[in-house]
């Protein structure tokens, strides 16, 4: 899509901030994007959207490689941007919206599953009903904190017993 003479510069780096019109402070000369959510046209020039870009894409291909080819020539180029601490909080949100995107999918998905009364759609009518889309990380927390404390209250009593053990047979615990 971009040639590697609109995405390098001279000395054959790959340009990061330099190529969005939001992050180019001085001279959006060689910005060819924009973060907004749709193309912008500034000074007579037309500036495409990589956010509106990305979610069209990605959502087809969570590895992003063949976005990377596609649009960059190269998933070093992608990776360059990625990783450029400008830009990085934009990427991130994007990926943030493709997972939520693919999730919105897959429920729809599920959902008509269930209504088309297929082989699976009783594990989909129960996927659905238990909510099995929330993402389970704050329960999973909850279950290692009680693991914790009960491993902790096991301790204290094993010492205790220890303790006892030891003063009934005269040995002195420091």
């Amino acid at each position: 899509m971009f040639t590697f003479e609109q995405l390098k510069g001279p000395n054959g780096k790959v340009r990061t901030k330099s190529l969005f019109y939001e992050l180019s402070y001085y001279d959006p000369k060689h910005a060819i994007f924009t973060t907004k959510e749709q193309d912008i046209v500034a000074h007579g020039v037309k500036y495409t959207s990589l956010h509106q870009l990305y979610l069209s894409m990605v959502p087809h291909d969570p590895t992003e490689y063949d976005f990377a080819q596609r649009v960059f020539g190269s998933w070093d180029v992608w990776d360059t941007i990625t990783k450029a601490p400008q830009v990085k909080p934009h990427v991130t949100r994007w990926r943030n919206e493709v997972e939520i995107k693919v999730k919105s999918q897959a429920i729809q998905a599920i959902a008509l599953e269930m209504k088309e009364g297929g082989r699976s759609s009783f594990s989909a009518a129960k996927l659905l009903l238990e909510k099995g889309w929330l993402d389970k990380d704050n329960s999973s927390q909850a279950k290692k904190k009680l693991a914790v404390k009960e491993q902790e209250d096991q301790n204290k009593q094993a010492l205790a017993l220890l303790s006892e053990d030891a003063h009934r047979l005269g040995i002195k615990v420091n």
